[in-house]
């Protein structure tokens, strides 16, 4: 409870009192007035009663300091009366004076003694002496009440401490406090702030604080509805709560919820209002991004899910989830994920969930088939990822898409490439016909002109010649990638010497490139078990691709290594090289790194590499992409090479930038 700070002046319980109420009792109103006549002296309140019921009455009424008691009275007589004196609480401390002229009897005294009396007179008695003793317990009864006058002004300056200390820790307190409080009075009137609010706003403690200064800070699109709720809650004296804008002391508009929240006392009657504003504009904007997000997820056509890692029930499905999968939002939630996923039991799809959960995996993707609510099944390709929560357990999200169409063009693509190569196989075969009698005719043609080709005919019949020379070897180079698509590229193994076989391509290769001197580093005698003719495909189209791709002319350097059980080749050239992005295309069919600019059909390294994994070797190259820096090119060979179904493993050159291309089946 916050202090109200409208104090007002308190005064004491009770006012002085300057003068003791005495009470007479006798059934003889002339004894009432000689005991008035004795007492007056004492200037104190003398009440005067004929009976023992009529001084109960006046017990009932006020306080005595004495009682002066006749002993024989009709009705009650003073032992009577006296005895129901002391049966009562509030009076059993009143001393009584007995007063007879009856009895002077030892047992009739002690009688009034056990009946509580202080003293027992026998009349007639000495005015002098009942004055005396009537007085001094008059001064007993004033003292006591002085003294408890005194206790109740004491206990009442400590009650008055106690609350301006308590109101001191409070106002403490809600300084303390993070988050900005205001306290108001019953009718509204805000008389408190705390430290956090005149912070925020930059207000200081001695300024005025009113609903006008508050609002003030409040966002001019929010201040109406803000005034009205607090009229409303002040004049219903209920709870009250709204979001609202205030601005920070640097001109920043951020988000509140402001509460206010009537306080009542035991009785319930109300004392005021306490109003708190808690800053959520982290929140706010938290919620705002996610409601964006969740629009973004439900516009897209692929299906979202989010599910928890213990029981693997959905908790998020998208618009796109229930559309591919034929239900509803609200039909997926609750539900265990494998209900969607078809393809796995829950033994198999947690084995796939536990890279992912350890965190070995940052994310997965594969191909399978979701169930639909009809039980159809649909092709999807799956992004499964887990996204942890801060202290507590994450959730994995899934996004699934609708593959049919991709495999619809896969398969014609599939089809069609299937059918391109069936032409170029075919075409190919074709074409070695006539090109093959066309190369005999020109040979026949250039004997019968005795080897005359510098000039006129002879010199036409050269030059068709070279151009049937390379068309069969285009058409040899479609022939060898048809065969290496249908895995029919078969090798004649034999035992010989590769020293000498690349000592023969080099020379047969310097006649071609007077610009580019061939260096050639081979041991005395390297002799394995491999395809003679393949391998001189091989280097050839090393070699000839280093020689094209040199321009400005250059060494190119064709060294062998032996390697324990294999063989490393490398060719290096000092052209144009390779930029890294583009090294894995040389690989692959028709690519070429450099355009057409070079010439070539972008077939000799794909063959080439087909060529070199038959062998259970590899191909790679390493190169900047440089200017004048060039390429090195790299061929592992095992020692006894055998007929391969696929690539052999072989080791790497250590920092090498390896290229491994499959050569496309489709």
């Amino acid at each position: 409870m916050i202090p109200n700070d409208s104090t007002t002046d308190r005064v004491p319980e009770s006012t002085p009192r300057s003068r003791a109420s005495i009470l007479m009792v006798d059934d003889h109103p002339s004894n009432l007035l000689a005991l008035e006549a004795i007492l007056e002296p004492l200037g104190q309140e003398l009440v005067k009663a004929t009976s023992g019921e009529e001084a109960l009455k006046f017990l009932l009424q006020r306080d005595f300091a004495v009682i002066l008691m006749d002993v024989q009275m009709p009705g009650l007589d003073g032992f009577q009366t006296a005895a129901l004196i002391k049966q009562r609480e509030r009076t059993r401390t009143i001393p009584i004076i007995f007063l007879t002229a009856l009895s002077r009897d030892a047992a009739h005294v002690f009688k009034g003694y056990a009946h509580g009396a202080v003293d027992y007179l026998l009349k007639p008695f000495d005015p002098e002496i009942l004055r005396s003793k009537v007085g001094v317990f008059v001064d007993l009864f004033l003292k006591e009440q002085q003294i408890q006058r005194q206790g109740a002004l004491l206990r009442q300056k400590e009650r008055e401490a106690l609350e301006r200390q308590s109101e001191l820790r409070y106002r403490r307190l809600l300084d303390s406090l993070p988050e900005s409080m205001w306290a108001a009075r019953p009718d509204g009137s805000l008389y408190y702030a705390n430290r956090v609010w005149r912070d925020y706003i930059g207000r200081t403690e001695e300024q005025e604080l009113s609903l006008d200064v508050f609002l003030a800070h409040v966002h001019p699109e929010d201040q109406e509805a803000m005034r009205r709720m607090w009229q409303e809650g002040v004049r219903e004296g209920t709870r009250t709560e709204r979001e609202f804008r205030m601005r920070r002391s640097d001109g920043v508009w951020r988000w509140h919820l402001g509460r206010s929240v009537p306080e009542r006392d035991e009785a319930g009657r109300l004392l005021g209002f306490i109003a708190v504003a808690t800053d959520i504009d982290d929140k706010k904007r938290t919620e705002e991004t996610l409601e964006r997000f969740k629009t973004t997820l439900d516009a897209t056509l692929d299906c979202v899910l989010m599910f928890e890692p213990e029981q693997l029930s959905l908790t998020y499905a998208n618009a796109g989830a229930a559309r591919q999968l034929g239900s509803t939002v609200e039909d997926l939630l609750g539900n265990s994920v494998l209900r969607v996923e078809g393809a796995f039991d829950e033994e198999g799809f947690r084995r796939l969930l536990a890279p992912l959960l350890s965190g070995t995996k940052p994310s997965h993707t594969y191909t399978t088939t979701h169930r639909r609510q009809d039980g159809t099944e649909v092709p999807v390709e799956v992004v499964l990822q887990y996204v942890k929560a801060g202290g507590g357990l994450g959730r994995f999200i899934s996004v699934a898409r609708d593959i049919t169409e991709h495999q619809r063009a896969e398969a014609a693509l599939r089809m069609a490439s299937e059918a391109k190569d069936a032409f170029l196989a075919a075409a190919s075969h074709e074409l070695r016909t006539p090109l093959a009698a066309a190369k005999g005719h020109a040979h026949l043609a250039m004997l019968k002109l005795g080897g005359q080709t510098e000039t006129g005919p002879g010199k036409s019949l050269k030059i068709i010649n070279r151009q049937i020379d390379r068309m069969t070897k285009l058409v040899e180079e479609l022939l060898d990638i048809s065969r290496l698509q249908a895995g029919r590229l078969s090798l004649e193994l034999e035992r010989f010497d590769l020293g000498q076989l690349l000592r023969e391509t080099c020379d047969r290769m310097s006649v071609l490139a007077q610009s580019h001197p061939l260096r050639l580093e081979v041991p005395e005698r390297l002799e394995g078990v491999w395809d003679r003719g393949r391998l001189d495909q091989v280097l050839t189209n090393l070699v000839s691709n280093a020689i094209r791709y040199s321009p400005d002319g250059g060494e190119v350097v064709v060294r062998v290594l032996e390697e324990g059980t294999g063989v490393h080749l490398m060719v290096k050239d000092r052209g144009v090289g390779i930029p890294p992005e583009k090294q894995s295309v040389i690989f692959e069919r028709f690519g070429r790194a450099h355009g057409s600019k070079y010439g070539g059909l972008g077939l000799g390294l794909t063959i080439s590499q087909g060529i070199v994994e038959q062998h259970g070797g590899r191909i790679w190259v390493e190169s900047q992409g440089v200017p004048g820096e060039g390429s090195l090119f790299h061929v592992w060979l095992p020692r006894e090479a055998q007929q391969q179904a696929a690539a052999a493993e072989a080791p790497v050159e250590p920092h090498a930038a390896v290229v491994q291309t499959q050569v496309s089946a489709g």
